[in-house]
């Protein structure tokens, strides 16, 4: 039987190769129209933007998050209407959001890709509306072994390391039995570190929160 970690790895390369079908098919599109550029740098231990450690606890040890300040209920929202434009030019994606109509996760929600393609490195960050279940499911040591309770602006979240050189998931408690799962992916293989993959999944995660609560 295939572990939840092991198949959350499995996830993350499938992803990788979905940003890439997903960023060739908006590059398709957008044909030579200037893209964004720029980018904010990756957030240094203790800097404000990102998912900022509360506890190092891992696995079975760590089953509680922070209380929420608010319920941000995510039911029917667009995960591709979760980054405004002024944030992807702020993270430095430079291809227009694309949604995976031909995956999905156990419940049936699709993820959003938010990629940068043009110049290395090539990354991307995969945004999931989870209406199904809550962010604690992580913490569980048959969810995900490498999983720590970390900080979300003012919610809650969990960091799930996936792999050591392929992706980095931020899963945020915005609401009772919901979570938003964002999912950094390296496409250019080498070019981050997992603390740096890390840094901008919680980046990202933390942009799309500011966008939710505006949705509310």
């Amino acid at each position: 039987m295939i572990s939840p970690t092991t198949a959350r790895r499995a996830v993350a390369r499938a992803t990788a190769g979905v940003l890439v079908g997903l960023v060739l098919v908006g590059l398709v599109l957008v044909g030579c129209a200037s893209g964004v550029t720029g980018g904010t740098p990756v957030a240094s231990p203790g800097a404000s933007s990102g998912a900022n450690s509360v506890r190092g606890s891992r696995g079975a040890d760590a089953e509680n998050l922070p209380a929420r300040p608010e319920e941000l209920r995510v039911d029917g929202v667009d995960p591709c209407r979760l980054l405004t434009a002024e944030q992807q030019r702020e993270l430095g994606a430079d291809v227009a959001p694309s949604l995976d109509v031909d995956n999905a996760d156990d419940f049936g929600n699709h993820a959003c890709a938010y990629s940068k393609y043009r110049g290395e490195p090539r990354y991307g960050w995969s945004i999931v509306a989870v209406a199904q279940e809550g962010a604690t499911v992580w913490l569980r040591e048959k969810r995900a072994s490498d999983a720590r309770v970390v900080r979300v602006g003012d919610f809650g979240a969990v960091e799930i390391r996936v792999g050591a050189d392929t992706a980095c998931s931020v899963v945020v408690d915005v609401a009772e039995g919901q979570n938003l799962d964002v999912q950094f992916t390296l496409i250019t293989a080498g070019a981050l570190t997992q603390d740096e993959m890390c840094a901008k999944a919680g980046q990202g995660a933390e942009l799309a929160v500011r966008t939710l609560r505006t949705m509310r």
